[in-house]
């Protein structure tokens, strides 16, 4: 009789208990045959539906009116309030506070359900933020205006971004993109997968065993980003330049702040409609015109149209001389004067980049490197440098930047 459950065009499916037809097998069996449960039904007809499809929508369209509805109740608004430079440590920063020099308050999300808890960031007292750049995706979450981060490698798009959600409170999906990224990866697709019933059999002693006898099932599993707009999180869509653009336009409605349509999900699941705290950020090392400087390779020409609906879009440079050499020091230990030096090679580095004399510039990632191996190294600064970044030049390149290392270290 499970092979009927779909088959019939006033949508409900079949109990196959006493063959009625109806939206719910739990509210059936609780009226008709009370001395049934919905586990020994499962167990009895574990491949036989207990609910129907606009059973299935009903429950869903609940769920997300509920979530909506306590939306509110996540953000933190009462008691102290939550000002920009107290969340992120700022002090009295000038830079910090608005243009009249007033606190800024934000919203900090407390979002402690078991689903969010993997993807709740843990803060990194260490990291040195762009005060400007922090305000910018702040203001992108306050206001749901998706952000798009690009630049060179190394210059903390991601991280910024992870770190922003940290102190904000806020749940963190990072998705990377490759050129095999497919829809079904973002979206969601049909899986099988195990599921066990128990089963009573008399053994050979004539007493009662329960055994599990494993099924099968075909369900349709959400992917990250319908996950995101459900439970209120932060997707970011990391290396939005690696990706297909055919398949970022899956993106498209979701940055108009439109539903979500999932062409392929079952009826219950079709439509995802954002909840209240849902957020679209991404990262990428071109701004979606093509890879000017030949270190990008696998990045795409992307659709304009796709990029047009990011009403927040900023290039992330390297940071100040001051500010990198502050990262070195509370990242590796280094001293202030060691600290100095590397970011003078890296800055030596960069201008050669930018002047087309070698074809690689350097990141604050292979700073830290370089620093941590030249304290390994008794504080071989230049060995720590090419072990992290000149040993993977061009041999050109390499003489030239262990000139620049010569100089700086003797």
């Amino acid at each position: 009789m499970a092979d009927q459950a779909n088959t019939n065009t006033d949508g409900k499916i079949i109990c196959q208990i006493d063959g009625a037809r109806v939206h719910t097998v739990q509210a059936h069996l609780r009226d008709n045959h009370p001395d049934w449960t919905i586990e020994r039904y499962q167990k009895e007809f574990p491949d036989a539906p207990i609910l129907s499809d606009k059973a299935k929508a009903a429950i869903l369209q609940r769920r997300q009116a509920k979530a909506q509805a306590q939306s509110g109740d996540n953000i933190v608004t009462s008691g102290k309030k939550n000002y920009l430079h107290d969340i992120f440590e700022f002090g009295d920063a000038r830079a910090a506070r608005s243009s009249i020099g007033n606190p800024i308050e934000i919203a900090v999300i407390d979002d402690k359900s078991e689903q969010a808890l993997p993807y709740i960031q843990a803060v990194d007292h260490d990291y040195v933020f762009n005060i400007d750049l922090v305000k910018k995706v702040i203001i992108g979450l306050e206001i749901n205006k998706p952000v798009y981060l690009w630049g060179f490698h190394g210059t903390g798009k991601t991280t910024v971004l992870e770190q922003v959600c940290a102190r904000t409170g806020r749940p963190f999906v990072r998705v990377q993109h490759t050129i095999n990224t497919e829809e079904a990866h973002i979206l969601g697709q049909y899986s099988v997968r195990t599921k066990l019933s128990e089963e009573e059999v008399i053994g050979d002693g004539g007493q009662r065993e329960t055994l599990q006898k494993p099924h099968t099932v075909t369900e349709f599993q959400l992917g990250p980003l319908p996950m995101a707009m459900l439970n209120g999180w932060v997707y970011c869509a990391d290396e939005y330049d690696f990706a297909m653009p055919s398949v970022t336009a899956v993106y498209q409605p979701v940055l108009e702040g439109k539903p979500l349509v999932i062409k392929d999900a079952p009826p219950e699941m079709r439509v995802i409609k954002p909840h209240p705290n849902f957020r679209f950020v991404a990262t990428g090392n071109t701004n979606g015109v093509g890879d000017e400087t030949g270190l990008y390779q696998g990045t795409l020409i992307q659709n304009a149209a796709n990029y047009s609906r990011f009403p927040i879009v900023e290039e992330v440079e390297y940071m100040d001389a001051a500010v990198e050499e502050s990262i070195l020091v509370s990242k590796t230990g280094v001293d202030k004067a060691t600290a100095a030096k590397i970011v003078k090679f890296a800055k030596n580095v960069r201008d050669s980049f930018k002047d087309s004399r070698i074809s690689m510039t350097i990141s604050p990632r292979e700073l830290i490197n370089a620093a941590d191996l030249g304290m390994y190294f008794g504080g071989d600064w230049k060995e720590g440098l090419k072990l992290s970044f000149s040993n993977r030049l061009s041999r050109i390149d390499k003489q030239a930047v262990e000139e620049y290392a010569q100089r700086v270290f003797g």
